[in-house]
C-alpha cells in the first residue's frame, strides 16, 4: 500500500510549524491536518505536555507573541511508515532548532504519529514526541 498521502501529510505538518525570523508563520493548515481535535504529546520532560491541535497553535502562538521564540524549523530525517487497512503508523525522526536554520549539528528527536483514513483521505489522529538525549539515543535502526 502506498506512504504518498502520508508522506505529504507528514511534510505538510513539519512545514505549517516551521517558520523563519522575518515570516510571520500562518498556523491555519495545521487545523485540517488532523482529524478531531487531534492529540499531540510533547514527552521529551519529566511530565508529558498534553495538546489538542487548536492548544498546540495557542501554544505556538503565545511563545512568539511574548518573544520567546522568534524562528523555528523542524524537518523529518527518516521514517518508516505501516498500513493497515485504514490505520497507520509512522516513526518520524526529526531535527529541530529555534536558531540558525543552518548549523551542522542539530538536535534531534522521534515522533510516532497515527494517522486514520476518512472517506479516502489521511488525517493525523495523535502524535506523540520525544528529543534525544544522553540518556535516550536515536537507535541507529530509525536512522537508515
Amino acid at each position: 500500500m502506498s506512504t504518498i498521502q502520508i508522506d505529504h501529510l507528514t511534510a505538510d505538518f513539519y512545514k505549517a510549524i516551521s517558520f523563519k525570523n522575518e515570516e510571520t508563520p500562518d498556523f491555519t493548515p495545521l487545523k485540517i491536518l488532523f482529524y478531531g481535535d487531534g492529540i499531540l504529546v510533547n514527552n521529551s520532560f519529566n511530565k508529558p505536555i498534553t495538546f489538542t491541535a487548536e492548544s498546540f497553535i495557542q501554544a505556538m502562538e503565545s511563545q512568539i507573541a511574548a518573544g520567546g521564540m522568534s524562528q523555528f524549523m523542524q524537518h523529518e530525517l527518516h521514517s518508516k511508515t505501516e498500513i493497515f487497512g485504514r490505520v497507520a503508523r509512522r516513526v518520524s525522526v526529526y531535527e529541530y532548532n529555534f536558531a540558525d536554520h543552518d548549523l551542522e549539528w542539530l538536535p534531534r528527536g522521534i515522533n510516532f504519529i497515527q494517522f486514520v483514513q476518512i472517506e479516502g483521505n489521511w488525517r493525523i489522529l495523535s502524535m506523540a514526541w520525544s528529543d534525544e538525549n544522553e540518556s535516550h539515543l536515536i537507535p541507529e535502526e530509525y536512522l537508515g
